[in-house]
């Protein structure tokens, strides 16, 4: 038997018989931390707020013969504003189920911790969630070790590309010259500001990973390579921000 103090995100919860919640928690001790949350659905538990989805909480855990449970809990700051509104709720929703399934083998990386923090915040404030989302997501990739390689043309080894071609298959770059198509080959034509902007979130700081424009057409071109590329890597196709097309 074994308490500690942990402070988290709450990722994901998951409701069980009349009051409690089993969520999981984004931690920079531990990693993700699955945990029971008894009663905390109830009204007057001291545990509701602090529980909730996308919350950053400190908890007091309590381990006993493999499970863990939530003796208390104390709640630092709610994000509101992404359970709020719809688009970023969607959003929000969608980055945390990337982030889940990205941490979910790994015990401990701050990286994570504090990209989560920055992107909740972007999420709540900035005009624009769904390109945020779709930053912070292929930040996230790259932070896993999942970084796509543009900084090359694959064929000529020209460092010196400012536009050209990405083949999701092989994860790599191809200059206008060398590019020749292949039938059935899954590609996306990257421009030159489109791949500026791909530059600019692989090689920033989390700090200033957020702090761009870019036209309408370019914000396009990101979101499709980031859509793509992320089912690529995951292999898996995500489809909440469809949501947000529905709508």
């Amino acid at each position: 038997m074994s308490h500690e103090h942990v402070r988290g995100f709450v990722l994901r919860e998951v409701a069980l018989g009349e009051a409690d919640r089993l969520i999981e928690i984004l931690t920079t001790q531990k990693g993700l931390v699955t945990a029971l949350a008894r009663g905390s659905r109830r009204v007057r538990s001291p545990l509701l707020a602090a529980t909730q989805i996308f919350a950053l909480s400190d908890f007091t855990l309590f381990n006993y013969k493999g499970r863990t449970t939530i003796d208390s809990a104390e709640l630092v700051e709610p994000f509101l504003r992404l359970r709020e509104d719809l688009d970023r709720l969607v959003c929000a929703a969608h980055l945390a189920e990337v982030f889940h399934d990205l941490v979910r083998d790994d015990l401990s990386d701050d990286r994570m911790y504090v990209l989560w923090a920055y992107s909740c915040h972007a999420i709540s404030s900035q005009p624009d969630p769904l390109l945020v989302t779709h930053v912070a997501q292929l930040k996230a990739l790259a932070v896993s070790g999942f970084t796509p390689q543009i900084s090359y043309c694959q064929s000529c080894k020209s460092t010196q590309i400012i536009e050209g071609w990405f083949d999701f298959q092989s994860q790599g770059l191809v200059c206008p010259k060398d590019y020749r198509p292949i039938q059935g080959q899954a590609v996306l034509r990257l421009s030159a500001p489109a791949l500026a902007c791909l530059r600019h979130i692989l090689q920033s700081p989390v700090e200033r990973l957020f702090a761009f424009n870019v036209s309408d057409p370019v914000q396009k071109e990101i979101r499709v390579f980031s859509e793509q590329y992320l089912t690529v890597i995951m292999e898996k196709k995500y489809q909440r921000l469809s949501l947000l097309q529905d709508l």
